[in-house]
C-alpha cells in the first residue's frame, strides 16, 4: 500500500459511527480528497465524515460538523468542498491527470482523460459527453452537466 492509499484508508476512521466506511472514488481522485480533508482540518478539527464518493463524474464529500450549526463554519466548510468537488469534475478520476465528463455505453458518468481511456480496458468505451450543443438557458441535450468543461482540447 502506497503513502497515499493509507492516508485514504485513515480517513475512514474519521467516519460518522455506524456509517459504512467507504470511500468510493478512484485513486486519480485520491490527492483531491486527501486536499479537502486537510483544508477541512483547518476549520474544524473534530469534524466527521459521512460519504466520500463520485456521482455524475463529480466529487461528492459529505461531512458532520463537530459543533452545533454555525454559519461562518458552515460557509467556509462548504467553500472548501466546492472548491475540491469543481477540481474533480476536470481531473480524471482514474489517472489524476486532467480530464472530461465522458459516458459509458450504459450512461454511466465519469470524468475521464481521453488518451488514457483510448488505452484502459475497463473504460475505454467511455465518450466524450459534447457540450457545445446548448447556450446560456437553452440545454438541448440531457448529456450537458454545466460545471463539465467544453472542449477536449483544453485539458489534453
Amino acid at each position: 500500500m502506497n503513502d497515499l492509499q493509507l492516508q485514504i484508508e485513515n480517513l475512514k476512521n474519521k467516519f460518522v459511527e455506524n456509517w459504512p466506511k467507504i470511500i468510493d472514488v478512484d485513486e486519480g481522485w485520491y490527492q483531491i480528497v486527501i486536499d479537502c480533508d486537510t483544508d477541512l482540518l483547518k476549520i474544524d478539527p473534530d469534524y466527521q465524515i459521512y460519504q466520500i464518493k463520485e456521482k455524475f463524474g463529480r466529487l461528492r464529500y459529505y461531512y458532520k460538523a463537530s459543533q452545533p450549526f454555525e454559519e461562518k463554519t458552515y460557509l467556509k466548510m462548504t467553500s472548501v468542498i466546492n472548491k475540491y468537488e469543481s477540481l474533480s469534475s476536470c481531473t480524471c478520476e482514474a489517472t489524476g491527470l486532467p480530464g472530461l465528463l465522458m459516458k459509458s455505453p450504459t450512461g454511466y458518468y465519469k470524468t475521464l482523460n481521453p488518451q488514457w481511456t483510448t488505452t484502459s480496458e475497463v473504460y475505454g468505451k467511455y465518450t466524450i459527453v459534447k457540450h457545445d450543443s446548448y447556450t446560456n438557458s437553452n440545454i438541448q441535450s440531457d448529456d450537458m452537466m454545466p460545471w463539465q468543461h467544453s472542449h477536449q482540447d483544453d485539458y489534453i
